[in-house]
């Protein structure tokens, strides 16, 4: 019994050694759970001024709203933040409603080989201002916006309020300095087929790259970070 207690005290301290390696190991991660997904703080490294934030799952209202809130509570401590994409879509909406929030925070975005970012998902990736997807990880779908009164409306004024949200799609795509094409390729996709981007056509739809302002930022400013947003 004597050796089976000291075995478990060592077993203790080994973990407690392990916690203090990394100051990435000792910090929690804030799981904030949605109906439709969920959004954490990732790898936020205080001392190196670099963090990010996680997103998975279907982008909702509340899940944007979430992850505003991340984002805007970890950038004082970044020079560096970036928002990790793993979703199969979404409200349109909502996912424009993020992308704002990932601009106006000079956010990157990435997609990476375990992940995904389809739909709605898109929007909020063109929103970095630099932008790394994985080739056959991104794809284009016709987008979805949730109209709870769509049961009450005409089919007439159905489209016409899909017109008027498409409209609103294509600005802040060009807001976000997107080609034209970008929006064209959505336009297009027919209900349910999914359109997976190779390396070739993420740059091509400028899914991939930097955005020509930061980078002229960072060349004027001697690639320091940009200045943070309130």
């Amino acid at each position: 019994m004597p050796n089976f207690i000291r075995s478990v005290r060592l077993c203790a301290v080994c973990l407690m050694g392990l916690a203090h390696l990394s100051p990435l190991a000792a910090e929690s991660p804030v799981d904030q759970q949605a109906a439709g997904g969920f959004a954490n703080i990732y790898n936020l490294d205080r001392e190196g001024h670099v963090g990010g934030v996680e997103i998975h799952g279907w982008i909702d209202k509340a899940l944007a709203s979430q992850a505003v809130d991340l984002i805007r509570s970890i950038r004082p401590d970044v020079d560096e933040l970036t928002v990790f994409l793993s979703s199969p879509g979404g409200d349109v909406l909502a996912a424009i409603e993020l992308g704002e929030e990932v601009r106006k925070q000079w956010a990157l975005t990435a997609v990476d080989d375990h992940g995904e970012c389809l739909g709605a998902c898109v929007l909020v990736l063109a929103a970095g201002v630099r932008r790394t997807p994985a080739p056959e990880k991104v794809g284009l779908q016709r987008l979805n916006f949730e109209q709870r009164d769509s049961a009450r409306i005409s089919d007439d004024r159905a489209k016409q309020k899909y017109a008027g949200l498409a409209k609103s799609v294509e600005t802040y795509l060009a807001r976000m300095g997107m080609p034209k094409k970008l929006f064209q390729e959505i336009s297009q996709q027919s209900s349910g087929r999914v359109l997976l981007l190779d390396a070739r056509r993420l740059k091509m739809l400028g899914l991939e790259g930097t955005d020509p302002a930061y980078e002229q930022w960072l060349r004027a400013n001697n690639y320091q970070q940009p200045p943070q947003s309130n």
